[in-house]
């Protein structure tokens, strides 16, 4: 009898035995950063809505009645007006998967087989479906796609859609859009100036600059996305008391922003070394995404974007989160079946003046 002469030969003549357990799937389609679910979601119990589109009313101008009077005095007292409906039509999303009986019977019933066939052809499916969305979430604006309420195709609003260099509506010389926006949400903020996002410009040349830098630049922004309700207004008004704030940017932004920490923090109370974890701004974190490297934004002159993500934040429709649909392949192919998820969400912003932006002047 001839002996096994070599490695490769061994390895053939040998059964295969996985070195974890086969409920154990490698996944190595995963992204560098999740962004939608790990902050987006977090607390989001409310996330969830029916209806044929997404409606809210936005009291965006104060009716102004307020005035001081004589006693005796006549008053001429008027209705006003100052609601503001935004609308947001559903995006239709789905991913699928196919099975064939004959591969899931022969990937079954084996305790040594590599992996169970159908469980990582659903776990494949979720991936699609959360990459999709996370990409989706930073997608450059289109009009086309997301705006238009007869979109053929209609796309999920992305992140950059509210949060532009000018405040206005997306700009395709500025804001890597397609042209022409005329309004957001259905409201055009160059009339209804309520409905612009705070922005601002740093010296990317001079990061460090006492007055024009980047850190005087988080200054100024944070300050201008700050909104105090009075307290007479704590019952009519939504509290802003566990808010959640971050500062997104991409590759360039965190190196950047850890340059100028480490160059004024002699002049800091609070220090920010290299060994410290994520840095921060006041206690907000700044956060790398990963998908803002696509973004198209000029080398070492990064834009932070500053969210509240309170008003900011994806609505899925009640029936048709990760909706499952089971097909079969017909009198043609009996041993497939197609399997379906649907979901149905969009993004929605209710407050555009609470997420702010400062990108390089230079």
């Amino acid at each position: 009898m001839a002996g096994i002469l070599s490695h490769a030969d061994f390895l053939k003549a040998t059964r295969d035995v996985r070195m974890v357990p086969k409920e154990t799937l490698l996944n190595e389609t995963t992204k560098n950063t999740y962004f939608f679910f790990s902050k987006m979601m977090k607390g989001a119990e409310d996330s969830f809505r029916g209806g044929t589109k997404l409606v809210d009313k936005i009291q965006g101008s104060a009716a102004g009645t307020f005035s001081f009077y004589n006693p005796n005095d006549e008053f001429s007292p008027s209705q006003n007006d100052t609601l503001v409906p935004i609308e947001v039509n559903w995006a239709f999303g789905e991913s699928h998967y196919v099975i064939i009986r004959e591969t899931a019977a022969l990937n079954s019933g084996d305790p040594n087989a590599y992996l169970d066939y159908v469980k990582s052809l659903e776990q494949a499916c979720v991936v699609d479906t959360v990459n999709g969305m996370e990409e989706a979430l930073w997608a450059g604006p289109n009009p086309d796609t997301m705006e238009s309420s007869t979109a053929t195709t209609r796309e999920a609003y992305s992140i950059p859609c509210f949060v532009t260099r000018d405040g206005l509506e997306p700009s395709g010389s500025i804001d890597n859009a397609t042209d022409p926006w005329s309004t957001i949400e259905t409201v055009d903020p160059s009339n209804d100036t309520w409905f612009k996002n705070k922005f601002g410009t740093y010296t990317a040349s001079d990061p460090t600059h006492a007055v024009t830098g980047l850190i005087p630049a988080f200054d100024d922004i944070v300050l201008q996305t700050q909104f105090e309700t009075p307290d007479p207004l704590t019952k009519y008004s939504e509290s802003e008391s566990a808010q959640k704030n971050v500062i997104v940017t991409n590759r360039d932004g965190i190196v950047a922003y850890k340059k100028a920490l480490r160059a004024v923090n002699d002049r800091m109370d609070s220090l920010q070394d290299p060994q410290i974890r994520g840095p921060q701004y006041e206690g907000v974190p700044l956060k790398y995404v990963a998908e803002c490297d696509n973004l198209g934004w000029t080398d070492d002159k990064p834009d932070y974007l500053f969210l509240n993500l309170n008003y900011l934040k994806p609505f899925f429709h009640t029936g048709m989160y990760m909706d499952e649909v089971i097909t079969d392949g017909g009198s043609k192919q009996p041993n497939s079946t197609v399997v379906y998820k649907f979901t149905w969400y969009n993004l929605l912003c209710r407050s555009r003046r609470r997420q702010g932006r400062i990108y390089s002047s230079d």
